[in-house]
């Protein structure tokens, strides 16, 4: 088999600098940093996409890592049989749902992965990670499954599923409302990947011929008190508004009342999305009074999807739809990111 490792800096490829931690580390040293791999006895090309902190990633640099992986041909038309991509943990959640939109219709398997430590650091998560991912994407391969993954910490989590939950700790990541797609497991001194029998589902639909992200989209969650004029102001200045309320979707109108400027904001044509604060569950703004009264407004609910994976969806959905159209593909499935 063939696979493709790709870079794109991060904790992962960082080394210590007068500034703090700086990515540097090509593709091929921080394979030599990992000895796991050694043995792996598969064909492997290398390409260092960019190298960036994560928190300086842009949608651009999105469309050019699915470029890259476009380039490597998909499953029975090109030469590459899996692809792995190493990424900083800090957007690594919005670049593996942006890339689950992107690559809707690559079934080559593309597993992302990084660390909270860089390689050099004690007690380091970047080989492990690496030796992870490679495993992972061994299996998908074999078993002929496609979609964008994160592996991370022993896990496999389906791409648009992914947040990050820890800033710190090496289980940085979670599957929200979604089953694991794999698990590393130990077997006779050594770990393997498992993968566990649940498959994303892909629509298979094509929206754009060249994507674009229209990112004018305002991310405000709600908190006590907060001033309807504040919200006005917010909801006059962008061209989407992602609203984030309490529990299934609340939103107060008593003292401050925030329903006058979500109405005036859908009259004017901007569409505003209400999605939970939570981190599970979802959202459902019919349960409550408090929801259905936005939703009574026009306001859109978000499902369960992540902040990341509907932020994203908004971004790709805004330059080509409105009104109703916008509504009915926001709150379609396009690779099992919202059921």
């Amino acid at each position: 088999m063939k696979f493709l490792l790709l870079t794109t800096g991060g904790t992962i490829a960082s080394v210590a600098s007068a500034q703090g931690f700086v990515p540097a580390l090509s593709g091929e040293k921080l394979l030599a940093a990992c000895p796991l791999l050694m043995g792996f006895e598969h064909d492997l090309e290398i390409v260092d996409v960019f190298s960036k902190d994560s928190s300086n990633v842009h949608p651009q640099d999105w469309l050019t890592l699915a470029e890259s992986i476009r380039k490597a041909g998909i499953r029975g038309a090109g030469d590459c049989d899996a692809v792995v991509a190493l990424h900083g943990t800090d957007t690594l959640a919005w670049t593996s749902s942006a890339l689950s939109y992107l690559l809707y219709d690559v079934t080559t398997p593309v597993v992302l992965t990084g660390s909270m430590l860089p390689p050099g650091a004690p007690g380091s998560d970047a080989s492990e990670n690496i030796y992870a991912a490679f495993q992972f994407a061994l299996q998908l391969a074999l078993y002929t499954r496609g979609g964008v993954a994160v592996a991370f910490a022993d896990t496999l989590i389906h791409g648009p599923r992914v947040t990050k939950i820890d800033s710190r700790r090496k289980k940085a990541f979670v599957s929200v409302d979604y089953p694991l797609l794999g698990e590393m497991k130990d077997k006779g001194g050594h770990k393997v990947a498992w993968l566990t029998p649940h498959s994303p589902k892909f629509s298979g639909r094509r929206l754009w011929d060249v994507p674009a992200f229209e990112t004018d989209i305002a991310l405000v969650p709600i908190f006590p008190g907060m001033k309807a004029s504040s919200l006005d102001a917010i909801i006059a200045s962008a061209k989407a508004v992602v609203l984030e309320g309490y529990g299934l979707g609340g939103v107060p109108y008593m003292h401050e009342n925030l329903l006058e400027p979500i109405g005036r904001g859908i009259a004017s044509g901007v569409p505003i999305v209400l999605r939970t604060q939570s981190p599970f569950g979802g959202t459902d703004p019919s349960i409550y009074e408090v929801g259905r009264k936005a939703l009574d407004l026009g306001v859109l609910s978000a499902g369960d999807m992540t902040r990341e994976a509907l932020m994203v969806k908004l971004m790709l959905l805004l330059p080509l739809f409105h009104g109703k159209e916008l509504a009915e593909h926001l709150g379609t499935a396009f690779c099992d990111e919202v059921a």
